[in-house]
């Protein structure tokens, strides 16, 4: 009698225990339409020139090759097939992961292009992809910066072999006021692509390494321009010997800063120009010819009063041992002489007239062009530079024209070395 009691207690338990815990449904489960599967290439295809919205039900499938832990991308992220590969610019940041691999409905998207490159607008990912596997990794597709292809290779993931950054000394981006950073790589026949990164990154502060070898990332462009985005700082294995042979650092034939101008701007490598005057862009530097730094105050028949800089990046000279800065100089007309200035705490970004303590090498240079009435460029010689070694070496030519006169001057062929 007394087990029966027991068993009836026992049961009286669990059917109240099961009485008082409800059961609630599982979560609905995001259905995201497959519709036709089609191909990333075929995708692009369909791109008009102009915003073209795609209409039809389709689906793409791809692994994700970026992702926005770095802070050198937001909003966006690339995706990858084996027929080729497309940005993704995301309603709202986060959710995709390098190697995630996911397929995505894209009826009702919005296909566009900003300086050629093809994009997918504003891809929600709560709603419109479903993630099928992770840690699918692609592998990057090695090639040289003369084979990439502005339309095949556009958005892929891309192993560069032997290259080198040309701007020695020089960080990644502007870190302290979050401005983007252009650094251009090489190869060793003079082949370039332009690095992008975000002064968010962080390795944003980072300096350039010296050497030369390989960099992974995300092969973009802009309009006619080769372009590229680091994924991972881990991903610049640049230790190896430069293109002339020497360390980077300070070794033997080693170019800490080279500024030809070649590339048409001058403020590509992290020049700066800094201009006050009477007469706005009188006496300003700009690039004369396509590849040569000018400055002149002279126009229809007049002088106006003027203060111009031209200022190079912040150079590490840490490791050299008896460097010098070199250039060549042209200068026609009547005025001042062009300064040339040094300073080891300029802060990189503000206008030198107030902020660094220069020096003046103007009287150290060996040869200033004399004007003789013709144009010519004539070299510098070399102009040592040994006592101001330190991590952060700028230097800087000043033009001054004044209300009564003002010669024209022209630099190029920047260079500092050992």
């Amino acid at each position: 009698m007394k087990k029966i009691q027991n068993l009836l207690l026992v049961l009286s338990i669990t059917l109240f225990y099961f009485s008082c815990n409800k059961q609630y449904d599982d979560p609905p489960v995001n259905q995201v339409p497959i519709g036709d599967i089609i191909l990333i290439s075929d995708l692009k295809d369909m791109f008009t020139g102009s915003l073209t919205l795609i209409d039809s039900n389709y689906s793409i499938f791809g692994v994700i090759t970026s992702e926005e832990t770095n802070g050198n991308f937001y909003k966006e992220v690339y995706m990858q097939d084996l027929s080729g590969a497309i940005k993704l610019k995301l309603k709202s940041s986060g959710g995709l992961y390098i190697g995630d691999s996911i397929r995505i409905n894209i009826q009702n998207v919005s296909m566009s292009e900003y300086g050629d490159l093809i994009q997918l607008e504003n891809i929600d990912v709560d709603q419109q992809v479903v993630k099928i596997a992770t840690e699918k990794f692609v592998e990057p597709y090695e090639s040289t910066i003369n084979q990439l292809s502005l339309s095949e290779d556009q958005s892929r993931l891309v192993k560069l072999n032997d290259v080198e950054f040309t701007e020695l000394g020089m960080t990644y981006a502007d870190a302290i006021n979050l401005n983007t950073g252009s650094r251009i790589l090489s190869d060793c026949n003079g082949n370039t692509v332009s690095v992008r990164t975000s002064g968010y990154a962080n390795f944003a502060s980072d300096t350039l390494p010296t050497g030369k070898g390989s960099v992974t990332g995300i092969f973009t462009i802009y309009n006619s321009e080769k372009q590229f985005v680091i994924r991972d700082i881990n991903e610049v294995q640049l230790d190896s010997s430069r293109c002339n042979g020497s360390s980077g650092g300070g070794g033997s034939g080693g170019d800490y800063l080279y500024k030809d101008f070649d590339d048409g701007s001058l403020t590509s490598g992290g020049w700066k120009t800094f201009w006050s005057g009477t007469n706005p862009n009188l006496g300003e530097w700009e690039i004369l010819f396509g590849n040569i730094a000018k400055a002149s105050n002279y126009s229809n028949f007049n002088n106006y009063a003027c203060e111009s800089w031209l200022v190079s990046p912040n150079i590490d000279l840490s490791n050299a041992t008896a460097p010098y800065l070199i250039f060549d100089n042209d200068t026609r007309y009547n005025g001042p002489q062009l300064e040339l200035y040094i300073s080891s705490n300029y802060d990189g970004f503000s206008n030198p007239d107030v902020q660094g303590n220069w020096f003046e090498l103007t009287s150290f240079v060996p040869n200033w062009d004399p004007d003789s009435n013709d144009w010519g460029f004539v070299s510098s010689g070399n102009i040592d530079i040994t006592q101001f070694i330190s991590s952060s070496v700028t230097i800087a030519y000043k033009y001054v024209g004044t209300s009564s006169n003002g010669a024209t001057w022209e630099v190029d062929n920047i260079i500092i070395t050992e």
